[in-house]
Formats: structure tokens, sequence, C-alpha cells
């Protein structure tokens, strides 16, 4: 009998990972040859970026770890000057040349975007394009989902920037406006996926609950690390969880 409940268990969770695997496909935003951003959804244009880099080009394994060297060294700039970044300053950082900088991102804004593109990527990876707890019920999932979102952001010194820091010029500004749509994007696919699952209320529309979602966690973090000292973490993750079960309609207390 325990070794059929346990096959069962496993089997669910494995169905689990499946549906969550499809969401996070059907639901992430690609982007087209000429830089607008698609909901694959949708098929209409949600943010164009506006990207003025140069065209993609062939990388050898050298120039992408020259690459990566420069987006860590503006990571750093942008952390120690809270927002603000010199081209030349990076370029001495990473042992590198402005002329590299400018061959790989195009402009300063490009080096700015992709620190932005670098630090959603590990967002997303980390605790947004997962399923935190499987086997868990919804409630526990998403709180835990939210968990990490908290301490994500908690741990990388770059997320107060991001958040409320960040100089953003007209590039960047709608570079880090699509990575927002994305999420947005993706959270809405996670909730529909509760409601067609009965596991949250059908009464509101999941595009609405993940804009919500997203949005809101956006600003409470922003305000949370703002303070000095930064308010507590668990204190954090605990407000912003009855915040997002109200959102979805689960009761708080059920996660």
């Amino acid at each position: 009998m325990a070794g059929s409940r346990s096959a069962r268990r496993g089997l669910v969770d494995r169905l689990e990972r499946t549906q969550f695997s499809m969401v996070v496909r059907r639901h992430t935003t690609v982007l087209t040859d000429d830089g607008a951003a698609l909901g694959e959804d949708s098929g209409r244009d949600m943010v164009s970026t506006g990207d003025q880099s140069p065209p993609p080009r062939a990388v050898t394994a050298r120039g992408e770890a020259s690459r990566r060297r420069l987006v860590a060294a503006a990571r750093s700039e942008l952390i120690e000057r809270d927002g603000l970044m010199e081209i030349d300053s990076v370029a001495q950082r990473a042992d590198s040349s402005v002329g590299l900088i400018y061959r790989h991102f195009g402009s300063r804004a490009g080096l700015i975007s992709a620190v932005v593109d670098d630090f959603y990527g590990r967002y997303r990876a980390e605790a947004l394009e997962i399923n935190p707890l499987p086997g868990g019920s919804f409630p526990a999932r998403e709180r835990r989902r939210t968990e990490l979102s908290v301490a994500f952001h908690y741990n990388d010194p770059l997320a107060k920037v991001i958040l409320s820091n960040l100089h953003l010029d007209s590039q960047v500004a709608t570079r880090e406006a699509a990575q927002i749509d994305e999420m947005v994007s993706l959270a809405a696919g996670v909730m529909a996926l509760g409601q067609r699952r009965g596991e949250l209320p059908k009464d509101r529309d999941p595009l609405f609950i993940g804009a919500m979602i997203i949005g809101g966690m956006r600003h409470v973090l922003a305000a949370a690390l703002s303070t000095d000292p930064p308010m507590p973490q668990k204190r954090t993750a605990q407000g912003l969880w009855v915040l997002i079960a109200g959102v979805m309609g689960v009761d708080p207390g059920a996660g």
C-alpha cells in the first residue's frame, strides 16, 4: 500500500512539473528579429525594445567571455555608484577598452540593458520559471515562490538599484518594461493554470492578477529595500504573501 501511494505521488509530481513547464513555454515572450517583444499567446506586439544595438553576430568563446566580463564590470559599477555608470570606468574595471564595449553592446544604454536582462534572467530562473514546491497545493507553491522572490532581491545588491535607483534612458526603460511584461504574462499563465485546475476562483482575470502580483511585488520590494536598514526579509515575504493571496482569492493561511 505504501509503495503504491508513493508511486502515485511520484506520478502526480511529474504531471505537475510537466504542466508547469508547458505554461512557461506557452507564456514566455520571444523577441523577433526587429527587436519587438511578442507574446506567443496573443500574436501581437507587447513592447518594442527600441534596441539600437548591432545585429547579432557569431560569437567566439573568447568573445563571450569578454562580454560576460564587461557585464559583470558594469554591474559592479552600477552597484557601487548607486545606479550611475561611466563607460571608461567599466572598461578599466574589466581590463578592456571602450571600443570593445561599443562592439559588443552598441552603446552605453545597450550595456546597461544587458545588465538588466541578466538580472531578470536570473530572477526568472531562480523563482518564476520553476515549480517551487512539487506536490504542494497551489497556495503553498505560490507562497514558496514569493519567499524565493524576496530572497533573490535581498541577496542581490543590484536589486535595489534596478528597482529604485537605476538612471534610465529611453532604451533601457523600454527594455526593462519588456522584461516586466514578460513576467506579467508568465504570472498570468500560472494563474490561468490554477483556475483550470480548480485551485483558484474563476471570478477574476488571470492577466489582471498577474499584473497586480508583479507590480505589487516590485513596489513593495523597492520600499522594503530603500529603508536603512532594509525591512526584515521575513516580514517582507509575509506581507507580500498576504497581498498576493488576497489578489489570487485564496486564504493566506492555507499556504
